[in-house]
């Protein structure tokens, strides 16, 4: 089982299939455990690296996640992948995952290639989407408890609710999630998602406001599907982000 130590925390991640690299961001609350499918997709043309962020899934343990977790976490992935060797790559990443790609290709702007952001809130996190946040995380389902079991282990609940707070605490902080950096990325960026997204209703704002400051951005949105549309409408997504990358392909290298 690999492992990259970072600030004294050991990161576990997947790392499977050979070619051009690949780096798969999971969602806030989920793992590399539940990206299983995506890793077999994916892994059968390119290499896929999938980490576990900092206190997530196998990774160690922390009392307390940053506000800016999706910058933090960005640094460390682009570290780890950077560790293998790999000076090129394409980030996918859904729901919060995706707002960790589109830091990774303003930490990384010579490395990041391109980016899929799927399913992806707006550049602040609203006091609305917090509450929102709270609200559907009290009143669980068994499926959901199972879903982060399955992604998180036997300490899911801590886990949780750390996450929750995280959120809370970006809210009030009232900071851009990228940093106020969106306008210097030059990479190609793919914004995906569900018209009737019910995590984020106002997706269409959303994606409009963060296009608006990517120049080398574009938006896909359907009027199916639901959160994250990585999962509720796999086929359409693979063929999207397959297209995507092969138009970028060229311009990445083997490692």
């Amino acid at each position: 089982m690999p492992y990259f130590n970072y600030n004294n925390k050991r990161v576990h991640y997947i790392d499977e299939g050979k070619g051009k690299a690949i780096v798969l961001l999971a969602g806030n609350t989920a793992s590399s455990a539940v990206y299983k499918g995506e890793i077999e997709f994916y892994s059968k043309e390119f290499r896929v690296i999938c980490p576990d962020y900092i206190g997530y899934g196998k990774s160690d343990r922390v009392e307390k996640f940053s506000y800016d977790f999706w910058w933090v976490n960005a640094k460390m992935t682009c570290e780890l992948i950077k560790s293998l060797g790999i000076k090129e790559w394409i980030a996918i990443g859904s729901s919060g995952g995706g707002i960790i790609a589109i830091n990774m290709s303003i930490i990384e702007p010579h490395m990041t290639k391109g980016v899929i952001a799927d399913s992806i809130s707006d550049e602040y996190v609203s006091s609305e989407l917090a509450e929102r946040v709270y609200k559907e995380r009290k009143e669980k389902s068994k499926e959901q408890c199972m879903f982060w079991k399955y992604a998180q282990g036997e300490d899911w609940e801590q886990i949780v609710e750390l996450d929750t707070k995280m959120i809370y605490e970006a809210s009030k902080k009232g900071e851009s999630v990228f940093k106020g950096k969106l306008e210097d990325i030059k990479c190609p960026v793919l914004i995906i998602g569900s018209l009737v997204d019910e995590a984020i209703p106002s997706i269409e704002k959303a994606a409009s406001n963060i296009s608006s400051k990517i120049l080398t951005s574009k938006v896909i949105l359907y009027p199916k599907g639901n959160h994250p549309f990585m999962w509720s409408c796999p086929q359409i997504f693979r063929k999207e982000s397959i297209n995507f990358i092969n138009e970028i392909s060229s311009f990445i290298s083997c490692y």
